[in-house]
């Protein structure tokens, strides 16, 4: 096999990564029964895995130690130290792992086998985290029908992880809202949902050169739908997105959280911005009981050309700081929000970027900012403001944008998220 069928070869099983978990999305958020959840939740994992079991330990985080083991047909109350065992060692220790011969791993604790009456031989073990901090719990995978399991496989079951953790959160606060402070402990949860999912390592590919990216987001009180996301699809491009969505609170963030993931999983091999929302547009609007929608901005840039080929779908059209001071906004394409209904078609442009030019991306929370009197920020405020901060990198530009608009807004609710994405051509 050559070189270049292995990297096809890789491409497939990304892609086929990206939309299992753009279903198991869909699959999770379907309900807040948590023991639904958890039977949702395991054959996901044991089902795309091709593993004989899978097992949940919900974490107490103030007695460190796992308890409520969710095995295939039964729930074994077993309390399990934080430490003790595989799982209670990557509880610990925040740190996945991967194990073909359990019973020569000195972590192995084989007690739990004895109670349940089953034979662990190999097993995946991840953190269930919420924001790469609260632990929820640890999710494991055993015995691989296909004789080892991959890193591919513990990647998958990482990814799957992140939303399980969000999911199980939502399921286990729904109860608790009843009888607690419901708006407060919703809009924690909404905020999980929305930063956890948000890239937030800057700079985020530093081997990478032609190019300096930047983003920032700042929620408001009631929380929206506002992501941005950046990766690269591959050795030569960069995909560019930012979003709002309609609503607000959990709803708004499950609704962002499957359009952001879906959103990925058709952009994988595919580089035309007009096909890919075209599809996402039809999947979002299959069983939006709710009627919520989404703007969407979605770029890809080749960072050895500049060229950036984009399509928008009722977004607010980016700016183009240029070079020399001077700015503008960027051609709009035709297309309306996702969500709304199906078979829309959405336009295909582009634009290239010079060396030094950023490319501005934000959401309608900048410029509807408002202060304590009514005021809007506006567009010319923020066009005002690009003169004042001519030639600065993407990260100055993001960060002044957000300290501006704080200034501006003062002691003001927010009412908005607010969230900049920048991108400085270096080539």
């Amino acid at each position: 096999m050559t070189g270049k069928d292995d990297k096809i070869k890789q491409l497939q099983l990304e892609v086929e990564h990206l939309n299992s978990l753009a279903k198991a999305s869909r699959l999770i958020n379907s309900t807040l029964n948590l023991d639904e959840l958890m039977e949702i939740i395991r054959k996901i994992g044991r089902t795309e895995l091709r593993a004989e079991k899978a097992t949940i330990y919900l974490a107490d985080e103030d007695k460190e130690e796992l308890h409520s083991v969710y095995l295939e047909d039964k729930h074994l109350n077993i309390n399990l130290p934080y430490g003790v065992g595989i799982a209670g060692n990557v509880a610990k220790t925040g740190d996945s792992l991967i194990i073909d011969d359990v019973e020569n791993d000195e972590r192995f604790f084989g007690k739990i086998d004895k109670v349940s009456g089953f034979e662990t031989k190999s097993c995946l073990c991840v953190p269930m985290h919420i924001k790469g901090e609260k632990l929820i719990g640890v999710f494991q995978v055993l015995n691989s029908k296909k004789g080892k399991f991959t890193k591919s496989d513990l990647r998958f079951l990482e990814d799957l992880s992140i939303q399980a953790a969000i999911a199980i959160e939502n399921a286990r606060l729904h109860t608790e809202v009843k009888q607690k402070e419901k708006i407060e402990q919703t809009l924690k949860l909404a905020r999980n949902i929305q930063m956890g999912l948000l890239p937030k390592q800057f700079p985020p590919f530093p081997d990478k050169s032609q190019f300096e990216i930047y983003a920032s987001i700042e929620p408001a009180v009631e929380i929206g739908g506002d992501f941005y996301d950046f990766f690269l699809v591959d050795d030569e491009h960069l995909c560019l997105v930012i979003g709002d969505v309609s609503g607000k609170g959990i709803p708004a963030a499950l609704f962002m959280a499957v359009a952001k993931t879906l959103i990925k999983a058709y952009t994988i091999g595919n580089y035309a911005s007009d096909d890919i929302l075209f599809k996402v547009n039809n999947e979002l609007c299959q069983e939006n009981e709710q009627e919520m929608f989404v703007t969407i901005f979605h770029g890809i840039l080749n960072i050895h050309t500049g060229e950036l080929r984009y399509s928008n779908g009722g977004h607010n059209p980016p700016y183009i700081l240029y070079s020399d001071g001077t700015f503008g906004g960027i051609e709009s394409t035709r297309g309306m929000a996702l969500g709304v209904m199906e078979d829309v078609k959405y336009e295909l442009k582009k634009v290239r970027l010079s060396k030094k030019d950023t490319i501005y991306l934000y959401t309608d929370g900048v410029n509807e900012a408002m202060d304590g009197d009514g005021n809007e920020f506006s567009y010319i405020r923020l066009e005002n403001f690009f003169k004042e901060i001519k030639g600065s990198s993407a990260t100055e530009l993001t960060k002044k944008t957000m300290e501006t608009i704080s200034r501006f807004i003062d002691e003001a609710p927010q009412s908005d998220d607010i969230t900049v994405m920048a991108l400085k051509y270096l080539q």
